[in-house]
Protein backbone atom coordinates (compact mmCIF):
# COMPACT_ATOMS: atom_id res chain seq x y z
CA UNK A 1 0.00 0.00 0.00
CA UNK A 2 1.31 3.44 -0.91
CA UNK A 3 0.86 6.20 1.67
CA UNK A 4 1.69 9.89 1.94
CA UNK A 5 3.09 11.45 5.10
CA UNK A 6 3.12 15.20 5.63
CA UNK A 7 5.31 16.58 8.39
CA UNK A 8 7.76 13.68 7.95
CA UNK A 9 10.75 15.82 8.89
CA UNK A 10 9.39 16.43 12.37
CA UNK A 11 9.57 14.26 15.49
CA UNK A 12 6.14 12.68 15.14
CA UNK A 13 6.25 12.41 11.37
CA UNK A 14 9.68 10.80 11.21
CA UNK A 15 8.67 8.13 13.72
CA UNK A 16 5.47 7.57 11.75
CA UNK A 17 7.55 7.03 8.59
CA UNK A 18 9.68 4.46 10.43
CA UNK A 19 6.59 2.60 11.65
CA UNK A 20 4.97 2.58 8.22
CA UNK A 21 8.13 1.26 6.58
CA UNK A 22 8.33 -1.48 9.24
CA UNK A 23 4.80 -2.49 8.23
CA UNK A 24 5.88 -2.80 4.60
CA UNK A 25 4.19 0.35 3.32
CA UNK A 26 5.48 2.30 0.31
CA UNK A 27 6.02 5.73 1.81
CA UNK A 28 5.94 9.05 -0.01
CA UNK A 29 6.63 12.24 1.95
CA UNK A 30 5.77 15.84 1.19
CA UNK A 31 8.67 18.07 2.22
CA UNK A 32 9.37 21.76 1.90
CA UNK A 33 12.73 22.62 0.34
CA UNK A 34 13.82 24.06 3.69
CA UNK A 35 12.84 20.97 5.72
CA UNK A 36 15.56 18.96 7.42
CA UNK A 37 16.06 15.47 6.03
CA UNK A 38 18.32 14.22 8.84
CA UNK A 39 15.85 11.62 10.18
CA UNK A 40 14.88 10.51 6.67
CA UNK A 41 18.33 9.98 5.11
CA UNK A 42 18.89 6.52 3.75
CA UNK A 43 15.26 5.47 4.07
CA UNK A 44 13.49 3.87 1.09
CA UNK A 45 10.99 6.68 0.63
CA UNK A 46 9.83 8.90 -2.21
CA UNK A 47 10.22 12.61 -1.55
CA UNK A 48 7.88 15.07 -3.24
CA UNK A 49 8.82 18.73 -2.90
CA UNK A 50 5.96 20.88 -1.75
CA UNK A 51 4.10 22.56 1.05
CA UNK A 52 0.62 21.99 2.47
CA UNK A 53 -0.05 25.70 2.11
CA UNK A 54 0.23 25.41 -1.69
CA UNK A 55 -2.90 25.51 -3.81
CA UNK A 56 -4.61 22.10 -3.95
CA UNK A 57 -3.73 21.60 -7.63
CA UNK A 58 -0.04 21.96 -6.69
CA UNK A 59 -0.43 19.06 -4.24
CA UNK A 60 -1.74 16.70 -6.93
CA UNK A 61 1.63 14.97 -7.45
CA UNK A 62 1.92 14.27 -3.73
CA UNK A 63 -1.47 12.60 -3.40
CA UNK A 64 -1.60 10.86 -6.80
CA UNK A 65 -1.95 7.12 -6.36
CA UNK A 66 -1.77 6.99 -2.58
CA UNK A 67 -4.36 5.06 -0.61
CA UNK A 68 -3.89 6.83 2.72
CA UNK A 69 -2.67 10.25 3.81
CA UNK A 70 -1.12 10.72 7.23
CA UNK A 71 -1.25 14.44 7.82
CA UNK A 72 1.27 15.29 10.53
CA UNK A 73 2.39 18.69 9.22
CA UNK A 74 1.60 21.67 11.36
CA UNK A 75 2.91 24.50 13.45
CA UNK A 76 2.96 24.63 17.22
CA UNK A 77 4.00 28.29 17.25
CA UNK A 78 4.03 31.08 14.69
CA UNK A 79 4.67 34.79 14.39
CA UNK A 80 0.93 35.41 14.45
CA UNK A 81 -2.42 33.65 14.51
CA UNK A 82 -2.92 34.13 10.76
CA UNK A 83 0.21 32.09 9.95
CA UNK A 84 -0.82 29.37 12.39
CA UNK A 85 -4.25 29.24 10.76
CA UNK A 86 -2.83 29.25 7.21
CA UNK A 87 -0.68 26.20 7.89
CA UNK A 88 -2.77 24.18 10.34
CA UNK A 89 -6.29 24.79 9.06
CA UNK A 90 -5.50 25.92 5.52
CA UNK A 91 -2.99 23.14 4.91
CA UNK A 92 -5.50 20.53 6.00
CA UNK A 93 -8.17 22.00 3.73
CA UNK A 94 -5.72 22.07 0.81
CA UNK A 95 -4.96 18.37 1.25
CA UNK A 96 -8.63 17.51 1.49
CA UNK A 97 -9.36 19.42 -1.72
Amino acid sequence: MQVLVTGASGFLGSHLVDALLAEGMEVRVLLRASSSRRWLRGLPIEIVAGDVTAAPDRLAAAVAGVELVFHAAGLTKAVDAARLDAVNRGGTLNLLA
